[in-house]
């Protein structure tokens, strides 16, 4: 992947910002992980470092340590890094305090709580990825845990991602099926983008958009070899994961990767957490959270015309889907009621132009799920330990933890009649 060629393609580009990034070297190919000291020194990468992995990652990475000769570091190696949360990364920044910059060998969850380490010291960033599970790798926020709600910071693109394919092609399936379900959210977050850009006149790209685009069709081109131990499928995987990743610091926002399919999956994370159970992978739940936000946009094409009325928002039915903790906030995300933002005369006016994003940017329901099912991706609420109940009330209240305009968030704006909407 050409890094500048892309930033030179969206020169003087006519929505009028100035679009650049902060990664500099992007490498994925067949035996990196012998190489990674030597790409490291080329892109002149700080020589004193402090690396963070858990025991899966370092497993896979087996010889990644004997290529960094020249460089002095200490290695931090977690058990098993399944949740990112913001006390780790504050752990990390006082570790790393006499260093120069952080690598992170891992995925996921070892990359976010480095990238916001790193970001908060202000130290240079690098990743050494282990499996295509996500679109995080080149992604400038990161999403942590903290009293169990997921909260995305603000950060910095790592300068140097590099990816080893015969690593990711050997990665579990349950993870490159992940990296997918990820990848397919993008078909949601477009037209979500869309949405708050008809109603509230936020900031919009057709040209970052049309990046994203080609990101998705290019992996959903080889959906049916993403389970396969391929290493040229798994490039192609990663380096839509990196475009993606990209065109989120393209557009100084999270627009262009992640809409209410996000939230959706984090409502189901945060109250998973609250109960001590393990939330799955982050792209799993998105995937599926993708088809149930898709079905449910897909019956709006059935509403030709709308009367919109401003919201009436209930705070305190809010409330009782949300652990008492996380009261501040909800309230902060919710006081005062974004939506207040959308005139409904407007909301009116634009509606075809909704009904026009969600035919023409979104996939059938029957084409999402046959996509997912080549991929190997779940597809059924219980396969992720979900119940339909739990589902329906995510679709409901989880617009309600992000301060976001979505078409989810302004359901209830529409004046139509909601019963059965969100059944399952």
């Amino acid at each position: 992947m050409d890094l500048q060629a892309i930033i030179k393609s969206l020169e003087n580009c006519p929505c009028g910002r100035y679009h650049a990034f902060d990664l500099k070297v992007y490498e994925a190919d067949r035996g990196l992980v012998h190489k990674v000291g030597d790409i490291l020194k080329q892109s002149s990468f700080p020589k004193k470092i402090y690396i963070v992995s858990d025991e899966n990652a370092m497993r896979v990475s087996e010889g990644i340590l004997d290529t960094l000769t020249d460089f002095e570091y200490e290695l931090k190696v977690y058990p098993d890094m399944r949740y990112a949360y913001l006390s780790t990364s504050r752990e990390i920044m006082e570790a790393a305090k006499d260093f120069d910059g952080i690598l992170s060998i891992g995925t996921g969850s070892v990359n976010d709580v480095c990238r916001y380490a790193a970001a908060q010291s202000n130290k240079a960033f690098a990743i050494f990825a282990t499996a295509p599970s996500m679109d995080g790798f080149a992604s400038d926020s990161a999403p942590l845990i903290e009293n169990n709600f997921k909260i995305s910071y603000p950060c910095r693109q790592p300068s140097v991602v590099i990816a080893d394919t015969d690593i990711l092609a050997a990665a579990p399936i349950e993870l490159k099926a992940a990296g997918f379900g990820d990848i397919l959210g993008k078909y949601v977050g477009i037209v979500d983008w869309k949405v708050a850009n008809y109603t509230v006149g936020e900031y919009y790209c057709e040209n970052i958009v049309s990046l994203v685009k080609k990101a998705v069709a290019d992996v959903v081109a080889m959906a049916d070899k993403i389970t396969a131990c391929d290493p040229e499928a798994a490039k192609s995987v990663m380096d839509s994961l990196i475009l993606t990743g990209c065109a989120m610091q393209l557009a100084k926002s999270t627009r262009p990767a992640s809409g209410s399919e996000h939230v959706v999956s984090h409502y189901w994370e945060i109250h998973k957490l609250e109960k001590g159970i393990w939330p799955d992978f982050h792209g799993k739940k998105v995937g599926i959270a993708t088809l149930l936000v898709v079905r449910l946009y897909k019956k709006l094409l059935a509403y030709k015309t709308i009367e919109p009325h401003a919201e009436a928002l209930d705070l305190e039915d809010v409330f009782k889907h949300y652990s008492p903790k996380n009261k501040d906030e909800i309230i902060g995300y919710n006081v005062p009621n974004p939506t207040d933002d959308i005139d409904p005369a407007v909301l009116k006016a634009r509606w075809s132009d909704i009904l026009d994003s969600i035919e023409n940017d979104l996939p059938t329901e029957e084409a999402l799920y046959n996509m997912m099912v080549a991929a190997g991706c779940t597809t059924e609420l219980a396969d992720a330990n979900l119940t339909r109940e739990f589902a329906e009330e995510a679709l409901i209240y989880s617009p309600f933890m992000r301060r976001r305009i979505t078409l989810l968030r302004i359901i209830s704006m529409l004046g139509i009649d909601t019963e059965g909407l969100y059944n399952c």
